[in-house]
């Protein structure tokens, strides 16, 4: 059994590396034969997937959510797609707790040996892939433009404090969006496309609970509302007005915008100049865990 372990040396959570040869005893020991490979830049773990002719068996991403979401965006172009194993060293590591996947490496490795496979969801954006969520609008920018060092250093305090210093910069986007048949045209502060129950290490109420593996998005689209700005607490303001936040269920939506936008698709960057087009991709992939 080949097994592949892409490893982001430079993912946020903290002695992390020291665990690295415990999870590799634990496979050599069930048999597998471990190849490595250390990422040396941003999107290095997509290009070395791309590129390499081996028919790994498994593929294990050592690294946080946009490690994964690089990995995932490989397998969904090629026709070979291995089972996955998730070792989350991230920051915020919202994709593994779908999983039910601690910190605990060495029990992840022997449950990945264990090879209890699950089924998951992957979202479709335009040309690109998301594992959990897409996401634009008010700060949805601040995981990929807090600093890196920042992020080692203060967990997900970096985050907070990064959002706190673009509170003056919100501006709304008008969006027109159908969504279930229904088009609507609204200045919105911020939307989330999602899957799962988690986003930037919050449990998020819906409606209906909803799994990863359930075939539909949970979305959220926020009215952009200026008077809301003059209170202390903007988001715990419109939480207790419902009336500005508007949810859905559905396995599609198309949004069009007037100006360029700026997404977050599992905490990666992209960038849109009108038209987002999202559907998913029932239980697209495998994962062992």
């Amino acid at each position: 059994m080949k097994l592949l372990m892409l490893i982001n040396a430079k993912s946020g959570l903290k002695n992390s590396k020291a665990r690295l040869l415990d999870v590799i005893d634990v496979f050599c020991r069930n048999g597998y034969t471990v190849t490595t490979y250390v990422t040396q830049k941003p999107n290095d773990a997509y290009g070395y997937m791309m590129r390499t002719r081996v028919k790994y068996d498994v593929v294990c991403v050592f690294g946080g959510d946009g490690t994964m979401n690089e990995v995932t965006n490989a397998l969904m172009k090629k026709e070979h797609k291995p089972l996955l194993g998730y070792f989350p060293s991230g920051t915020m590591n919202d994709f593994g707790s779908n999983f039910d996947l601690g910190t605990d490496f060495r029990q992840i490795a022997e449950r990945i040996c264990e090879g209890n496979v699950r089924e998951f969801d992957v979202g479709r954006f335009n040309d690109r892939y998301f594992n959990y969520v897409a996401a634009f609008g008010a700060m949805c920018d601040v995981p990929f433009t807090t600093d890196r060092n920042a992020k080692e250093i203060l967990g997900n305090i970096a985050y907070i404090l990064e959002g706190i210093s673009k509170l003056s910069n919100i501006r709304s986007n008008k969006v027109r969006y159908t969504v279930n048949g229904k088009e609507y045209s609204k200045d919105v502060l911020f939307g989330l496309i999602y899957s799962g129950n988690r986003v930037a290490g919050m449990e998020l109420e819906t409606r209906k609970r909803a799994s990863i593996d359930d075939g539909s998005f949970n979305i959220l689209i926020v009215d952009y509302v200026p008077s809301i700005f003059e209170v202390p607490d903007i988001f715990t303001t419109l939480i207790q007005n419902k009336k500005y936040i508007h949810s859905y269920r559905s396995n599609a939506i198309r949004l069009e915008f007037e100006d360029d936008v700026v997404w977050t698709l599992d905490g990666e960057e992209a960038k849109i100049k009108d038209i987002a087009d999202i559907s998913m991709m029932s239980r697209a992939l495998k994962i062992l865990a």
